[in-house]
């Protein structure tokens, strides 16, 4: 009984942490008059990180900044090989974490808890806190999907060839590999020995995941949630059948110190490609949230399903003959 109790003091504590902390440290954008660049200045008026970013994104200066890690849009000098840098991320007391690759017109993204850095022309990892998790060391990497990343030395971006979206070219003697979490380069099997590896360029990459008990226990909650699987394929023009018309659920992140969430992603079975809409985030006590397409909403699970359920309606209204039609009501009047 007291353990529990005690595991319970935790995680509300955790749950509560990042309020907590955006409470105590409010934190404002504000733009240097005399050289146009951007800055963080908290509630008192005191600068904690000098103006120093060019004003290339939205931002309202009277508007509290809310996010656990800062970006500045500062140019890098150093920045003349393939992986180029989107400015430079702080933490909210202002100290210098890393440069995040440019990708997308802005700074890379989190995928799977891990987004791209770069250090001296080499890109590497970073985790949700902004600590390097895999040192820079390959002149690409892709994000993370499946546990896995494709890297590759000497390659670059071929501008000879088209400026704006240049393709890749490898050098003679480049090499190219998937990578692990742990920054390992992996093998790929000549066959399979779980229906899970991962197949890609006529090999397979085993299975990544391991999970606890209670983990498991809460994949096999989502994985029962058979509405999810149908509003995936509403409007698919084909009838989805067997496995592959079923979602595949991971855990891509756990409770952290800065975030009291299980973070669960969809897969498509047997491809195992990431299924953006299915990205879901889980209280230790078992509460849901829709992550949206950003991943960075958290809207209450019964809420995002309604909303979703009443577009598959919408859509089959349009479209009576969909191949993969099911009754939204009998889910709606559940809830």
């Amino acid at each position: 009984m007291k353990n529990r109790l005690f595991r319970s003091c935790i995680l509300t504590v955790m749950s509560l942490l990042p309020m907590l902390l955006t409470a105590q440290e409010k934190l404002y954008y504000f733009m240097d008059p005399e050289d146009s660049l951007i800055g963080v200045k908290d509630d008192k008026g005191r600068v904690v990180i000098p103006a120093k970013g060019a004003p290339v994104m939205y931002f309202e200066p009277g508007e509290p900044i809310t996010d656990p890690l800062i970006n500045l849009f500062d140019i890098d000098p150093a920045d003349n090989g393939t992986a180029i840098s989107f400015g430079s991320v702080y933490n909210r007391k202002g100290l210098f974490l890393y440069r995040p690759l440019a990708y997308d017109n802005g700074p890379d993204y989190f995928e799977e808890g891990l987004a791209r850095c770069v250090q001296k022309g080499k890109v590497g990892f970073v985790n949700e806190q902004g600590k390097v998790a895999i040192r820079p060391q390959w002149d690409w990497v892709s994000p993370f999907n499946y546990g896995y990343a494709f890297a590759c030395n000497g390659c670059y971006w071929d501008r000879s060839k088209d400026p704006e979206h240049p393709p890749m070219a490898y050098k003679e003697n480049a090499k190219t590999f998937y990578i692990n979490r742990e920054g390992k380069s992996v093998q790929l099997m000549q066959q399979r020995k779980s229906e899970k590896d991962l197949p890609v360029d006529g090999g397979f990459l085993p299975y990544p995941f391991k999970y606890t008990e209670r983990e498991q226990k809460i994949l096999d909650e989502i994985g029962g949630m058979e509405v999810l699987s149908k509003i995936r394929n509403a409007n698919h023009a084909s009838k989805q059948e067997g496995k592959e018309a079923v979602l595949q659920f991971e855990l891509v992140g756990r409770p952290s110190a800065l975030s009291p969430y299980y973070k669960i992603q969809g897969y498509r079975y047997g491809s195992f490609g990431k299924e953006d809409p299915f990205l879901f985030y889980r209280t230790p006590a078992g509460d849901y949230f829709h992550a949206g397409w950003d991943g960075k909403d958290k809207t209450p699970y019964g809420q995002w399903l309604k909303e979703a359920l009443e577009s598959c309606a919408q859509y089959f209204k349009e479209h009576p003959d969909a191949p993969n039609k099911f009754n939204v009501n009998e889910y709606l009047e559940k809830l």
